[in-house]
């Protein structure tokens, strides 16, 4: 399925979509020239159970096996994967038996995906039309809603309408006759609130690793706005009904140290030639986003820095939901 674009009478919605899907793809395509080369395919937390020693696969394999099961994925069950990634959630699916439909809107993720012979299909969330309607028992929302509103639709109150929205759409896609009818997501919230308006400035604008100059460095990077504790609840009544939430922020936190300290090795050994040489044509494409996200990951270390310190500034929710009739 093609991406369907807005309405072009409105310029400004049109940028914004625009630039937010932008944004999100460039990002993915920087990671999948990266990560799978660093023997890193889930981009989202492993659960560690408090032990640092525990192998990073190991953590990566509880964590899907802990989404599928609050969505109670057995055989037989069809469930929808929003923000689908490189497949991993549809490869657990397929294993338990089970019927695993995955959308991304990258087009990387779609050819690995349906390379290893997973249904994934190329669309945004939002345009998710009437053929999806009542099809699923479950939807895992496996870290994708960072994405769904920027700083701009954040500054002009538009979050919950779109975080209602995206509630909305997942409770249609949803067998209203389903015995199962759950959801998870797994969602960063902020703590520490920034104002909207100053993430659309330069990270330079802002005193140096500061919250403000972190957070414009992962808002031009990843592309997103968090929510704050307390919002999705409130957006998703009439919808969901709210059955667990469970705080993973040292997940996280333990995750994001890993990803770090394998990208840092494999830039320190044979394997950085080849990886610069595959980063040439999206450094040559998008200049501006590839010196901002190294800048963000090795350097400034913005993405981690968002989990670190006994109270870091934001907090990593997994969410349980139960479908409202």
């Amino acid at each position: 399925m093609a991406i369907v674009q807005p309405a072009q009478n409105d310029s400004a919605a049109v940028e914004t979509v625009a630039a937010r899907l932008r944004t999100t793809i460039h990002c993915y395509s920087l990671f999948d020239i990266f990560f799978p080369s660093c023997g890193l395919l889930d981009y989202t937390e492993g659960i560690y159970n408090h032990d640092p020693t525990t192998p990073y696969q190991v953590a990566q394999r509880r964590q899907i096996d802990y989404v599928l099961d609050e969505v109670q994925c057995w055989k037989g069950m069809r469930v929808l994967d929003i923000g689908c990634g490189n497949g991993t959630v549809l490869k657990a699916i397929r294993e338990r038996g089970a019927d695993g439909v995955g959308i991304t809107i990258s087009s990387e993720q779609v050819a690995l995906c349906r390379a290893c012979g997973l249904d994934a299909r190329q669309i945004d969330y939002k345009d998710l039309g009437q053929e999806f309607r009542g099809q699923f028992d479950g939807v895992v929302a496996n870290g994708p809603v960072e994405h769904f509103v920027q700083p701009s639709e954040a500054a002009e109150c538009k979050a919950d309408k779109i975080y209602r929205g995206f509630f909305r759409i997942c409770h249609e896609v949803i067998d209203p006759h389903s015995t199962n009818r759950r959801m998870i997501n797994t969602t960063i919230h902020f703590v520490r609130r920034p104002e909207p308006e100053k993430l659309l400035k330069s990270p330079f604008a802002f005193r140096w690793f500061s919250d403000e100059f972190h957070y414009a460095f992962l808002a031009r990077s990843f592309g997103g706005w968090y929510p704050v504790q307390g919002q999705l609840e409130e957006c998703a009544q009439s919808y969901f009904q709210l059955a667990k939430s469970i705080d993973g922020t040292e997940d996280y936190h333990l995750t994001s140290e890993e990803w770090l300290a394998r990208i840092r090795s494999a830039l320190l050994s044979c394997k950085a030639l080849s990886l610069f040489g595959r980063s040439v044509p999206f450094a040559l494409r998008h200049p501006k986003q590839f010196v901002t996200m190294m800048t963000c990951m090795l350097l400034t270390q913005s993405w981690n820095w968002q989990f670190r310190t006994q109270d870091p500034p934001t907090r990593l929710v997994r969410q349980t939901w139960q479908y409202v009739d």
